[in-house]
């Protein structure tokens, strides 16, 4: 059965979310309240707590006991669902280990930070404030993003896609791959946003269209 909490956006100005076993997605929410959705099982559980102003989540389940194939049935089909007001201007923590963590739809002044092991990082249709995405083995994909200041995007062996619908003009462009292939587009501006990409063996894509 599903969980639902809502949670009044004044009593919370940072959510930290971290999972081993979910796939998390943070989308727009259609009402004026911070909404949390999940499903439990009797061997996967999750923790929620929302203390001076932290809403912290997450989920665990003694997956030792279970093998390869109990590991693999602990996280099908498995996702947790946040959805943010766009009257939302603080900060959301997102970390992951394998598992997806997807941004879809976002429009509020918040900051963003989403780790992941080799888990995906896909941001699409999206705007916000501030982001940071980082993963070691994981692909970045961004996709029709719009940042009031910056963004950033490390990785160390996946590789990083981004495109944002606006004028190079708006933005300051810094990417750099060790052993990795840059894909730029002609002509770079020196806007008051930043994106800056960074991996050691992953390919970089950037492109700006109006």
């Amino acid at each position: 059965m599903e969980t639902v909490r809502q949670y009044p956006i004044e009593e919370v100005t940072t959510i930290q979310i971290k999972s081993a076993l979910s796939q998390i997605n943070v989308v727009a929410g259609a009402g004026k309240d911070i909404v949390l959705k999940w499903t439990d099982t009797q061997r996967r559980k999750t923790e929620v707590v929302l203390e001076n102003g932290t809403l912290t989540v997450k989920d665990h389940a003694q997956a030792a006991l279970y093998g390869i194939v109990g590991l693999i049935w602990l996280k099908e089909d498995k996702e947790l669902t946040l959805e943010l007001p766009t009257d939302f201007s603080g900060t959301v923590f997102l970390e992951s280990k394998d598992e997806c963590i997807r941004i879809v739809g976002l429009r509020c002044h918040c900051l963003l930070y989403a780790k992941s092991l080799v888990g995906v990082i896909d941001v699409s249709a999206a705007e916000f404030n501030q982001g940071e995405f980082k993963s070691q083995g994981g692909n970045i994909e961004l996709h029709s993003v719009i940042c009031q200041q910056s963004i950033s995007a490390t990785t160390v062996t996946g590789d990083i896609e981004c495109s944002c619908p606006e004028s190079a003009e708006n933005y300051l462009l810094d990417c750099s791959s060790e052993h990795g292939r840059c894909s730029l587009p002609a002509f770079l501006g020196q806007g008051p946003k930043q994106l800056r990409m960074r991996s050691k063996t992953g390919s970089i894509a950037v492109n700006f269209h109006e």
